[in-house]
């Protein structure tokens, strides 16, 4: 049978889940087994993106989770386009698509698809129990809810993000990055990530290890790419700690920009310290042979193997930091061995193909029952 999908986001920005959303409806759409429908905020990155694709889609935004407009305008575009399969990708839009499916009489399937290791408050618990069924990114962000929010373990399922190796690919040119930015015979240690806020994804602790390391290793250059409210925070805080001679803030850039940047860098770090449901960018510098040195927590623990793609350390620790970059510094053949064994563990393990097909599972398992 032919699936018709119809995937909601509310979000206005475009980060890793924005991204991956995008990717997955792009390539269930390839499968030729699904009809997809994505319904998002008329204008926003994701809309853009989709349009670019050729993706159909549906103006739709949410101002919270009981908007009613909102919840009539999904009514409209399921019965309008005849969709069986309510695909969710934003936990503020769980018990709107459970309205809806109300509405519907239950004649749609609803799936949320949960990115984030967080806790719900107690009311929000409960929309697991009217829910079909849960894709979680990673088993971290699985047994959170298990352990947490006490959802049924038959209703979950684990399905990684595949990694686009078209576009991750060591042949792209990235000499302008270099020239940018004064590369030329630079080691080079870099972060991607959204900067929400002034701690962000741990960039402040790559900042402290680049201190640490600044006069030992003149030749070590910093790239932090990604943008956000606690930018500017940001570079007061690395002209503080007089390293920002050595650490380039590029600002947010797009999703053709992002593997060159981390094809100029020669370890890729994400220092996330609270949470992480599955980190896509560590598994992207993986495809392009990047060592990788990377936090204890959530599903980072997934992405990466410790001591043979990467390096593990603690959260808000900038001397483990600080430790790791020096040791594959000193150690390049370690390094360029962590480089060919990351790309030899994503390409068994995040492949497009397998994030599709455990995708179709999903929505068959539900439909037969």
């Amino acid at each position: 049978m032919k699936y018709k999908i119809l995937h909601i986001f509310s979000s206005y920005s475009f980060g890793g889940a924005e991204k991956t959303t995008l990717l997955l409806a792009e390539n269930l759409q390839k499968s030729g087994l699904c009809d997809n429908i994505v319904a998002v905020p008329y204008g926003s990155k994701l809309y853009q993106e989709a349009f670019k694709k050729n993706i159909k889609l549906k103006a739709f935004k949410a101002a919270n989770s009981f908007d009613p407009s909102a919840i009539l305008r999904l009514v409209k575009i399921i019965k309008k386009n005849n969709v069986n399969i309510l695909h969710v990708h934003q936990g503020k839009l769980y018990w709107t698509a459970l309205l809806v499916k109300f509405l519907c009489l239950n004649k749609i399937k609803v799936v949320f698809h949960r990115r984030q290791d967080t806790r719900h408050s107690f009311i929000s618990k409960n929309h697991y129990k009217f829910v079909d069924a849960v894709i979680t990114v990673s088993q971290a962000v699985a047994n959170g809810l298990i352990k947490y929010e006490k959802v049924d373990v038959k209703k979950i399922k684990v399905v990684y993000n595949g990694v686009n190796f078209e576009k991750f690919n060591k042949n792209i040119d990235y000499s302008d990055i270099i020239k940018a930015y004064s590369l030329e015979n630079k080691k080079v240690i870099g972060t991607v990530s959204q900067i929400v806020d002034f701690m962000g994804k741990g960039q402040i602790h790559l900042m402290e290890a680049a201190k640490m390391l600044k006069e030992e290793f003149s030749d070590l250059r910093y790239l932090i790419v990604g943008s956000g409210k606690g930018l500017q925070e940001q570079q007061a805080y690395a002209k503080k700690l007089n390293v920002d001679d050595i650490v380039y803030f590029t600002g947010y850039q797009d999703n053709d920009n992002v593997p060159k940047y981390m094809l100029s860098m020669d370890i890729f770090c994400l220092l996330a310290w609270d949470t992480e449901g599955m980190p896509n960018v560590v598994v992207e510098a993986q495809s392009l042979e990047k060592p990788v040195i990377v936090t204890n927590i959530g599903g980072n623990t997934e992405a990466f193997i410790d001591g043979v793609t990467g390096i593990m350390v603690s959260p808000k620790n900038s001397v483990q930091v600080a430790n790791a970059i020096k040791k594959l510094i000193l150690n390049p053949d370690i390094a360029k061995q962590m480089g060919r064994e990351g790309k030899k563990f994503v390409k068994e393990k995040f492949v497009l193909e397998n994030t599709v097909k455990n995708t179709l599972e999903v929505y068959e398992k539900i439909l037969r029952h």
